[in-house]
């Protein structure tokens, strides 16, 4: 009895990896030897058959009986299938069976086999695929900015298209305006002499101030307290000696220009005074309003003034062998 395998079709199999396995004891194979026996036996019934039957009765009892054995044969094939399907099911692990029924579904359905498809089990959960795409793609996009070093300007690659738009039109951009700070009006530079003379009378304050930090100075008996309020007086005498100093220096500059005024109407080419020879007019003008006494303090400032610049820019004194010792 010789069993055929056939090929199992791809529904059968879906169900058979479906259904529920159960054992089952397969019979004992037969012996070669009954087989070698009975085979004698079968082929001498069909070599006397024809001979010793005749007429149209033997052939219609040998027509009945080859039906018969027709009809057996296909029973004993389908199930020694069946018995073979089952013991290979049997056989095979619960992980074969789960990657048999995936490959069979992938095949199932078109245009799964290209490159940028997506597995099965991240296709089952939808949220998951697409972060995980989403990842890789940011990863590979920092990939393609990375630089060879921090001083290496970035590589970009030549597989991205460059954009075709174009900005023909420069259009500038919107900055932000505080109102409280800058007046959206104002485009030129303010007139410090105007604004002088606007709030000259905050001068008078300060003077007024300045005598009443004196006085309390006077009274302080805390030297923390007194400390600190010599601090402040020092302070606004210094502003007050810069503020002079500069008023000084554009009244100076202002008398020069009107000069200059005159000898241009007179048809004489205008002279430009050099920062050196304003610094030398104002000297000048100092000393000349000062007295002999106070000039001479005035001297020895400078001249200590210069000798400390001096003093910082010499390298420092090494020491001699006796000072070592």
């Amino acid at each position: 009895m010789s069993s055929v395998k056939r090929k199992m079709p791809s529904s059968l199999g879906s169900g058979l990896l479906q259904r529920r396995v159960r054992p089952r004891v397969e019979p004992e194979p037969e012996s070669d030897v009954e087989n070698s026996d009975e085979a004698p036996s079968e082929q001498g019934v069909d070599s006397d058959g024809p001979v010793s039957g005749s007429g149209s009765e033997s052939d219609g009892d040998d027509k009945d009986e080859g039906n018969e054995t027709g009809s057996e044969a296909d029973s004993d094939e389908a199930s020694s299938d069946e018995e073979e399907d089952g013991t290979g099911a049997d056989q095979l692990s619960f992980g074969a069976l789960a990657r048999a029924q995936a490959q069979m579904s992938k095949k199932g359905q078109p245009g799964e086999d290209e490159p940028g498809a997506v597995p099965e089990k991240e296709r089952g959960h939808g949220g998951l695929a697409d972060g995980r795409r989403d990842w890789r793609a940011e990863r590979e996009r920092e990939k393609l900015l990375k630089r060879s070093s921090k001083h290496a300007p970035v590589e970009m690659t030549s597989k991205k298209p460059v954009t075709r738009r174009r900005d023909f039109i420069a259009v500038p951009s919107v900055q932000a305006r505080d109102p409280r700070f800058l007046a959206v009006g104002v485009t030129t530079k303010i007139d410090e002499v105007k604004a002088r003379k606007a709030y000259a009378f905050l001068d008078d304050y300060q003077e007024d101030e300045m005598k009443q930090l004196k006085d309390t100075i006077k009274k302080t008996k805390d030297p923390v307290a007194k400390e600190k309020l010599q601090r402040t007086l020092m302070s606004m005498e210094s502003k007050k000696k810069a503020r002079v100093r500069k008023e000084r220096e554009e009244k100076l500059i202002e008398e020069h220009r009107r000069q200059e005024k005159e000898l241009v109407k007179q048809g004489k080419q205008p002279f430009y005074l050099k920062k050196s020879e304003q610094k030398k007019r104002l000297l000048v003008d100092q000393f000349a309003s000062m007295k002999k006494g106070q000039v001479d303090k005035a001297i020895e400032r400078k001249r200590k003034k210069v000798a400390g610049k001096e003093k910082k820019s010499l390298p420092f004194a090494r020491r001699t062998a006796e000072e070592r010792e």
